[in-house]
């Protein structure tokens, strides 16, 4: 698709949204208003210079990112950075084609207070259309057949510190449908791992939003192994045992 957009001469973003009559964008957004679909992120992508990278150290390695089980390699190949105003870890956002989208950054600090945002998007990204990881790890998603779903960028980052690089961060608990679009053209068996605070009903209902046909898995922690809010990919022993005996079909 994006060979033909540069042939042609046209915006792999092209909002249709844009070339609508004015009248015609109302409709469209009373008819949202009426729906009870999940409400998602309208905001456009826009594709931001690589060179912003530069300005925050990228890539500049962490010893709390490695002490989350992100390798110093990890690291490196997302290139995380820093940004010295904020005291925030940076996280570059891609795309599937490697256009840089977007930055989010975690505060540079190990216990937070009621008071402090740990994540913020230092340029706005509608994270809902988004496969955080896809432009690094869509080769060994297609040779194993296989996308294990992290909620988080940290997740992906985790797996890929443990040899793991057939895996994408979704951004949050919600699963948005470009999202589910975009994993259902992967061709690809689907995992779901997210933390131990989401119930085996909520996973059903995200498995819900994909076609009959594709093959929906999820980690679900039935012996205890986790903690209240632990993620299956914070600790590389439990991530072992958990993705070997307690993988099951829902879908």
């Amino acid at each position: 698709m994006l060979w033909c957009c540069n042939v042609l001469g046209l915006n792999y973003y092209h909002e249709v949204q844009n070339d609508l009559p004015e009248s015609l964008r109302i409709t469209k957004m009373l008819m949202k208003m009426k729906s009870n679909d999940e409400e998602e992120d309208d905001t456009p992508i826009r594709v931001l210079d690589k060179g912003i990278l530069n300005y925050y150290k990228t890539p500049c390695v962490n010893d709390m990112f490695l002490k989350d089980g992100i390798s110093y390699n990890a690291q490196e190949t997302f290139q995380i950075g820093y940004d010295d105003e904020s005291n925030r870890i940076t996280i570059p956002i891609f795309d599937e084609i490697n256009s840089l989208v977007s930055v989010k950054a975690r505060l540079f600090k190990k216990e937070l207070s009621e008071n402090d945002l740990k994540y913020i998007y230092l340029y706005k990204c509608p994270r809902n259309k988004i496969l955080f990881g896809l432009n690094f790890t869509h080769d060994y998603i297609k040779e194993s057949g296989k996308v294990f779903i992290s909620e988080s960028e940290k997740g992906t980052m985790q797996l890929w510190s443990y040899g793991i690089k057939n895996s994408v961060g979704i951004g949050g608990k919600k699963i948005g449908k470009r999202q589910v679009e975009m994993l259902s053209r992967l061709g690809a068996k689907i995992c779901f791992a997210f933390d131990k605070d989401v119930t085996q009903k909520e996973l059903e209902e995200k498995a819900n939003m994909f076609i009959d046909g594709i093959p929906i898995y999820a980690i679900i922690d039935m012996d205890g192994i986790l903690g209240d809010k632990e993620s299956p990919m914070d600790d590389r022993s439990k991530w072992e045992i958990l993705s070997k005996n307690n993988v099951y079909k829902i879908k």
